[in-house]
């Protein structure tokens, strides 16, 4: 079967991969010149079922609320409220109901582990390709802050190990944070997560993709599509014109704007992230990756001399005022955990996630019988990417998934205009 692939991030490369190692003529199109230049690029690096549960939770519009007249703390609302953004708050406020914050969290958490499982079960990528560890996640907790209710039951209930640690265990799991200046009272350890840098896993995607045929379009962003009935019979780039037997959307935020044009309404917002890469000589660097949960903010370490401190959602695009102050913030911060940084210029870097109001990505088909949709994965992507790539691998090859795709369907939030249904082919 042929393929084409939209997006050439961390979604469309491991998808790209999973098809062509079943045999299936692959095209990836990519609008950007490189690999991983959008949501891919920087992020935290974190693999981390261990704390997938969705932001729309309960009592989230009281932090809202705050953002909005500028009392955020680590959590932004940018300016103009376009009524896309007004549509997007509504229906995620609508999420944040006790047991739709359960429901979501669940879908989650099972997506999530299933990702990672596959991504370091057979057949995996060499931890290297990717300065890769499977050593687990912390997710810290000062004197006053604790895990939510029912943070260990749903880990519990999806069979995920974790362990609580105190301040003295905590300091033995993780030795670095004896030279911090800022303290953490305690500590859930999720040994099954992961860490990696994204981008380099892409990368490394791409290449074992290529080698097995696979087909790399860079610099031809996607403008149409054309249509027979149900099915998109071609994909027009910039450049080219290809025809196809199947389309996957894997274009993170760009894929609202992407299938708008034919009948899709997707409510993806952008909720912009910030990273500072710290590279040189450390004499003592983070063993696994960690997040400090009341902060917002998570590091982890690539190799060994690399460091990235991650953090802050600022839902929107934001100013070059609002940028200064959150890196001023996230290099003050990465100082009081790891204060060697101080002696390295860091690389700075803005993403955009693309965020759903539910946090869950749109994954399966769409209205069209074969187009499949892998998009709206929010700060999650990297977690779920393996895992969502098989599961389509197993759709277009006409196989049962593992899990039940029912909470990540297309149509959940009504958001398609009216038109044909999905079909099975």
């Amino acid at each position: 079967m042929r393929v084409v692939v939209v997006g050439a991030g961390i979604a469309g490369a491991v998808t790209a991969l999973a098809l062509s190692r079943e045999g299936h003529e692959v095209h990836i199109l990519e609008g950007a010149a490189e690999v991983a230049r959008g949501a891919s690029h920087a992020n935290a690096g974190l693999i981390s079922p261990g704390h997938c549960f969705s932001w729309a939770e309960p009592g989230v519009m009281r932090m809202a609320v705050k953002a909005a007249i500028g009392l955020g703390d680590g959590i932004g609302i940018c300016q103009p409220w376009r009524p896309s953004l007004i549509r997007w708050g509504l229906q995620f406020n609508r999420q944040s109901t006790h047991l739709r914050w359960l429901a979501n969290s669940r879908a989650a958490l099972a997506l999530s582990a299933y990702s990672r499982d596959v991504q370091f079960g057979a057949d995996p990528i060499s931890l290297d390709a990717y300065d890769g560890k499977h050593t687990g996640i912390l997710y810290l907790y000062g004197a006053n802050d604790a895990p939510g209710d029912h943070d260990a039951q749903l880990l519990s209930d999806a069979g995920e190990a974790f362990e609580s640690l105190d301040s003295d265990r905590l300091l033995t799991r993780e030795p670095a944070l004896q030279l911090a200046t800022i303290r953490f009272d305690k500590a859930t350890y999720s040994p099954n997560d992961g860490t990696g840098d994204a981008a380099r896993y892409a990368a490394a995607a791409l290449t074992k993709a290529m080698t097995l045929g696979a087909q790399l379009h860079l610099s031809e962003p996607v403008h149409s599509f054309e249509q027979s009935g149900t099915r998109i019979t071609a994909v027009r780039s910039n450049r080219n014109r290809y025809e196809t037997d199947a389309v996957v959307i894997a274009t993170g935020l760009a894929s609202r704007e992407l299938l708008a044009g034919i009948g899709y309404d997707l409510p993806i917002q952008a909720v912009t992230g910030y990273s500072a890469s710290y590279e040189g000589d450390f004499s003592c660097l983070p063993r696994v990756g960690a997040v400090s949960i009341p902060h917002k903010i998570a590091w982890t370490a690539f190799g060994e001399n690399r460091v990235r401190f991650t953090g802050f959602a600022d839902i929107g695009m934001p100013g070059h005022a609002r940028s200064a102050k959150r890196f001023d913030a996230l290099t003050r911060f990465a100082a009081s955990v790891l204060p060697e940084v101080r002696k390295f210029e860091p690389y700075l870097w803005i993403g955009q996630r693309p965020m759903t109001p539910d946090n869950l990505p749109f994954l399966g088909q769409g209205r069209h019988a074969n187009l499949w949709l892998n998009c709206g994965h929010g700060a999650m992507g990297w977690t779920m990417s393996s895992g969502c790539a098989q599961i389509l691998a197993d759709l277009i090859g006409k196989r049962t998934p593992k899990i039940d795709l029912a909470p990540y369907r297309c149509d959940r939030f009504h958001s398609m205009q009216t038109g044909d249904q999905p079909h099975q082919e």
